[in-house]
């Protein structure tokens, strides 16, 4: 893995995803998601690859959705599972101990019909073995979101919040940055390099969002009452469904399909 403090500090992940910044990356992501899962969640299985401390599981939990939480964090997931526990979810999700280039021995071929992978890629060596392992596990009809670092956002962070314009430049053709959290490397991905892997892995594409369009680059400080949350939360929302604003975002989130059931839904009636 490249950036390892992430998974060794799990409380002080835990904290930051309490923050305004944290809570926008889980919570456009989720609602970006929602739209694409199936009404009848009862008898359908889930897996989140690399899931932390279990926004997206408890989400999928609460749905009616069994879950698999996979991380190679115990840390991850011991507050996981305190969160589910407290969110009456718990039931509904197991919790794996184990790191995603596990998945073909831990899982049969088309075993989910959901698979979550977000902020996992760009701290692996090999993202796109990982992105394979991850569409020999779906069924045929199934949904996978990933979310991963955008070049273009680390660039424009750079040159505007921190006004580093030299870094700014180099982040143009860096394969990794510095985590902003714990100064780790981290690796970045193009638009473009994300939809080539997943092609590669035989999925499509069929939605793509930018998530945090503008919030990096100001200066969030503190916490922000609930309705001003509300309002950024909405406008981040509506500038992540627009490529010309989502071109710029901090994350590249993109749901994709196995290429054959992505073709059909997009020339249904």
């Amino acid at each position: 893995m490249l950036g390892t403090s992430r998974f060794q500090d799990a409380d002080r992940y835990a904290s930051y995803l309490k923050t305004p910044a944290g809570k926008l990356r889980s919570e456009l992501a989720w609602k970006n998601l929602r739209r694409f899962l199936p009404q009848d969640a009862s008898t359908r299985r889930a897996l989140d690859v690399g899931g932390g401390t279990g926004s997206a599981s408890t989400q999928l939990a609460r749905m009616g959705f069994e879950v698999v939480l996979l991380d190679s964090s115990e840390q991850m997931l011991s507050i996981a599972r305190q969160q589910a526990k407290a969110s009456s979810a718990t039931s509904r999700i197991s919790f794996c101990h184990a790191n995603a280039a596990r998945l073909p021995d831990l899982f049969e071929a088309n075993s989910f019909d959901v698979i979550v992978c977000h902020n996992l890629l760009e701290y692996l060596e090999d993202p796109f073995t990982v992105v394979r392992y991850i569409a020999h596990v779906m069924r045929k009809d199934a949904v996978l979101s990933v979310l991963v670092r955008n070049r273009a956002g680390e660039v424009l962070r750079a040159a505007i919040q921190s006004a580093d314009w030299k870094l700014a430049t180099a982040n143009l053709s860096a394969e990794t940055v510095a985590d902003s959290l714990f100064g780790e490397p981290v690796r970045l991905f193009a638009p473009m390099d994300i939809r080539s892997m997943l092609a590669k892995a035989g999925l499509g594409v069929v939605a793509e969002h930018g998530v945090r369009v503008f919030s990096d680059y100001l200066r969030l400080t503190g916490d922000l009452t609930s309705e001003a949350f509300e309002q950024l939360f909405e406008l981040e929302l509506a500038l992540g469904a627009q490529p010309q604003f989502a071109a710029v975002a901090r994350y590249i989130q993109l749901i994709a399909r196995c290429s054959s059931a992505s073709s059909d839904e997009e020339t249904a009636p």
